[in-house]
């Protein structure tokens, strides 16, 4: 079950279906930054979208 859009925020870790997990960045005007645990790539995308690409809240790593 995805997340609602209210769940997400910055800061936080969440985990997808598949393999991936992403760390929020920033949440501005509707639109999530976000990096995956495995690049420091920064990946833009709409709230809505995000919340329902993941599935649950999960412990940041440390060195993130």
């Amino acid at each position: 079950m995805p997340l609602r859009e209210e769940d997400i925020q910055a800061g936080k870790c969440y985990k997808t279906k598949g393999t991936e997990n992403y760390k929020v960045l920033a949440i501005t005007r509707g639109i999530v930054t976000y990096v995956t645990w495995t690049s420091p790539l920064r990946i833009n995308v709409g709230v809505k979208q995000f919340a329902d690409a993941v599935y649950k809240e999960v412990a940041c790593p440390p060195n993130l």
